[in-house]
């Protein structure tokens, strides 16, 4: 059963085309175009007319192969990817609905390509973008016809993915960007908070006091009131005795009026010579002498008691005073026996002083006497300034000896060239505590490397670490480094590595002071990182090619200027002291001209390791810029002991604007001891441990000082 295929309308003869295609009439019927919906959207959609999709070159009518939309799956599918189907119903399928041979083929490739990138997962994916670009060129090529339209829509979808695919890399930045202020945004809001907190809390306890102040002034009004009421009430009682005064004196009044008038009515009466006997004046007047005189004779005896009993004392006072005399009188003969003890003791210890000036002026004369006949003890102590060991071996070393046995352990110190420890060392055992290249059992010799012979293995170990990183696409834990550098050395002996490894380890405990040999240490001993000296060997490196690029002949030899612009080329953001003291440096070790600066022998070092004047400083500035870095971060974070990762995140962001992402994930990592991966769940460290790790981990500012 054969399927009858559409066939593709008539197009119009080439004579009876026009070229404006709104000046062809057309019916109105044709001109009727169809529409469609969205799903949740009310509006229709007109799709264009066909009269206006006209073909770009005549054709024939004729068949095309067709295949109906609800007939296939999306090659995308990655249900249908790696399956297989029943043959009967997929013949039944065939026989039914014919797939082109150009479709299938095209599916079948687009299969194949996804399942061999392994991109079968329905996340967006690059990879499956190319093989759909694939099909698509193929599409186009066979679509000759249509070519240049497909070409054009691949076009303009091709540099609308590149346009957002640029505006996604311009965006990036801008979103770290927006993510650190909105991490200090909700610092400042965290700390406004924590003001408003403060102010809240204060006006809380003013509002305390002043309730307390009302209520102690509500007390103060309620005792005022009970004063005023009892004021009141004396008031009241006072007014009442005044009252009665005035009463008693108006009949005081009226009773000196009755006696005036009685008196006026006695003189009438004396007058006419009636008196009456109690009234007789002259017996008054005798009665009034005689009281007198009594009140006469008792103020004199009353001042004659006073005068005879004036300084006499009360006999309660005078009991009083006879026990505190007695009181005294006993402390008084205490204190006379202290005096008498105290003044036995003196005069013992002045004689006890007698007797030690007498010796002192006895040693004196001798010590005088044998500085004269005898020869002076030399210092042995400046000794331990120069031999190799360090001071502390050599105090160790001599503590206690007598000159002989200093001069002799002296001479034996510069003849071991300054080996230090014993002639055979340990094993720490197997266990997962030990470091990986001390991980052995027995006792091994000790080669006792002097400072010369460290120095040169030092450097193969760095060369050869580097070197191996670079190959492995990662870095490898110094330790075991070690161990697959001394058993690569001596051919897998792994009793020869041990014996190499221990040495090692002995004569880095050793020289440690050394700045080039506490770094190696600091890493083996998990205390610092690998990038603090790979940041000295970039740094002397940059200043090497600096100076080489500012010497156009090639001479190896430059004038101050040119080394100056060097040295600023260099270290951009140094101050200007410090580019004056390196070049300062540089002169004095090279005891050259202005105009012929050896620069090469600037980078040039001994035997033993120790470089110039000039690295010297070079090495020390750089400990101190990274001294200040640190301290400022320190300072950021003052008052936390427990710092968070976010929050160390955030501070080198705001110290050092400048710095990248790698960058701070990698200060994080040296900070908190972990991997990245690990930083999202670190727990916060404490502020000291962070300070130190920073130190030995080769943290560095990346910007300038703002």
């Amino acid at each position: 059963m054969s399927v009858k295929l559409p066939k593709i309308p008539p197009i119009e003869p080439q004579q009876n085309r026009t070229d404006n295609y709104q000046d062809v009439a057309i019916p109105q019927a044709v001109r009727t175009s169809t529409s469609y919906k969205l799903s949740g959207i009310n509006a229709k959609h007109l799709l264009p007319t066909e009269e206006s999709l006209r073909p770009n070159q005549d054709t024939n009518s004729g068949e095309i192969e067709t295949w109906p939309a609800y007939a296939s799956r999306s090659v995308s599918d990655t249900g249908l990817i790696g399956k297989s189907f029943n043959k009967d119903l997929m013949v039944v399928k065939k026989s039914v609905l014919p797939k082109p041979k150009f479709l299938s083929a095209l599916e079948t490739y687009v299969r194949k390509e996804i399942v061999q990138l392994d991109c079968t997962d329905p996340e967006p994916s690059e990879l499956r973008l190319q093989a759909y670009r694939e099909v698509f060129e193929y599409l186009i090529e066979d679509f000759k016809t249509y070519q240049p339209l497909l070409s054009q829509i691949k076009s303009e979808y091709e540099k609308m993915l590149s346009h957002h695919r640029q505006r996604i890399r311009e965006l990036e930045p801008l979103k770290a960007m927006l993510i650190t202020v909105s991490e200090q945004c909700d610092q400042k809001i965290l700390k406004i908070r924590e003001e408003e907190r403060q102010e809240i809390l204060v006006l809380r306890k003013t509002k305390m006091d002043l309730l307390k102040y009302i209520d102690n002034m509500r007390e103060k009004e309620n005792a005022l009131q009970a004063q005023v009421a009892k004021l009141q009430e004396e008031l009241a009682v006072e007014y009442k005795k005044y009252r009665n005064e005035c009463d008693m004196r108006k009949l005081l009044i009226s009773d000196m009026n009755d006696l005036r008038h009685q008196q006026e009515d006695l003189k009438r009466a004396a007058g006419q010579g009636i008196i009456d006997a109690d009234d007789d004046p002259i017996r008054l007047k005798l009665a009034l002498k005689v009281a007198k005189d009594d009140l006469t004779r008792q103020a004199n005896e009353l001042t004659r008691i006073q005068a005879d009993y004036g300084d006499v004392v009360p006999r309660r006072d005078f009991q009083m005073l006879e026990a505190k005399h007695v009181e005294l009188e006993e402390k008084h003969k205490q204190l006379v026996s202290d005096f008498q003890g105290l003044k036995e003791e003196h005069d013992t210890l002045l004689d006890v002083h007698k007797q030690v000036l007498e010796q002192r002026d006895e040693f004196y004369t001798e010590a005088e006497t044998l500085r004269r006949s005898a020869t002076p003890r030399p210092q042995w102590s400046k000794c331990g300034e120069i031999v190799p060991a360090g001071p502390d071996h050599w105090h160790e070393t001599t503590s206690g000896k007598r000159s002989a046995e200093i001069l002799e352990a002296l001479l034996n110190e510069f003849q071991s060239g300054g080996a230090l420890g014993p002639d055979s060392l340990d094993g720490r055992g197997t266990g997962d505590d030990v470091p990986k290249f001390l991980r052995f059992e027995g006792s091994f010799k000790n080669r006792k490397f002097k400072k010369s012979e460290l120095s040169i293995l030092l450097k193969d170990i760095w060369a050869r670490k580097v070197q191996s990183d670079a190959e492995r696409g990662s870095r490898e834990k110094m330790t075991d480094f070690l161990h697959s550098f001394f058993m690569e050395r001596y051919g897998n002996h792994e009793e020869m590595a041990a014996e190499w490894g221990y040495s090692l380890f002995e004569a880095l405990n050793n020289f440690k002071d050394e700045p080039h040999v506490n770094v190696l240490w600091n890493v083996v001993n998990d205390e610092g990182t690998e990038d603090l000296h790979y940041h000295q060997m970039d740094t002397i490196k940059n200043v090497m090619v600096e100076l080489q690029n500012v010497d156009d002949e090639k001479t190896g030899h430059i004038s101050e200027g040119l080394f100056i612009n060097a040295m600023h080329s260099a270290f951009p953001f140094k101050s200007e002291a410090s580019k004056e003291a390196l070049v300062a440096a540089a002169l004095e070790e090279l005891e050259a001209s202005a105009e012929n600066i050896e620069y090469n022998a600037l980078f040039t070092e001994d035997e033993e390791g120790h470089t110039g004047p000039f690295l010297n400083l070079l090495r020390t500035q750089g400990d101190e810029e990274r001294d200040t870095y640190i301290e400022e971060i320190v300072k950021q974070l003052e008052g936390m002991e427990q710092v968070p990762v976010n929050e160390l995140r955030s501070t080198l962001m705001m110290i050092d604007p400048v710095i990248n992402q790698a960058q701070i994930v990698n200060y994080l990592q040296i900070a908190y001891k972990c991997t990245s991966p690990e930083l999202q769940d670190a727990e916060p460290c404490d502020n000291k441990i962070i300070q130190e790790r920073m130190k030995n981990g080769g943290v560095h500012r990346v910007g300038a000082v703002y």
